[in-house]
């Protein structure tokens, strides 16, 4: 009879810290979940070819819009920094609103990702390229690395990549 009791105190307690293990797992994923970049941050348009990047730029140039280009990997961790910090940050959203986004998905690392920077010269990731309404890309305002919010719209108006507001006459 002691063995019985014995044993189902130790079930008992057993089941009982399980249950406050789990218990604490879920709450602390409650508290420290990251919000997700698609919550805040504007829609990127996703390639991975030059031929679908070139269609998404001429797009852009015929909407005179300014193309936002993003060359990434899902395993560059400042690339994810971009998605989750900056281009979530509601003044950077703002300003990205305005742009053509194009995300370049270089990933997998196949040949044709490594031509593809090769022929826009990326040499690294992430790579943020910004091409004009009138289809030029605009060198000087190349970024490569990562830039928090506050940095990164510094760029913008150091480059004059903010969009003008036009007063109606």
């Amino acid at each position: 009879m002691r063995q019985g009791r014995r044993f189902s105190l130790t079930a008992g307690l057993l089941i009982a810290a399980l249950g406050a293990g789990a218990l604490y797992i879920v709450r602390s994923q409650q508290v420290t979940a990251p919000p997700k970049a698609s919550d805040t941050a504007p829609a990127f348009i996703t390639v991975n070819s030059q031929a679908a990047l070139d269609a998404e730029l001429a797009s852009a140039a015929a909407n005179q819009q300014i193309a936002l280009v993003d060359y990434y990997a899902d395993w560059c961790i400042p690339c994810k920094q971009f998605a989750q910090k900056t281009f979530t940050d509601p003044a950077v959203a703002q300003q990205l609103s305005h742009m053509h986004r194009i995300k370049v998905n270089l990933s997998e690392n196949r040949p044709e990702d490594f031509a593809l920077m090769r022929s826009q010269a990326v040499a690294g990731l992430p790579t943020l390229d910004f091409w004009l309404p009138t289809g030029e890309r605009d060198q000087a305002a190349r970024i490569t690395g990562f830039l928090p919010p506050e940095a990164f719209l510094a760029h913008l108006n150091e480059h004059a990549l903010m969009p003008s507001v036009k007063s109606k006459e």
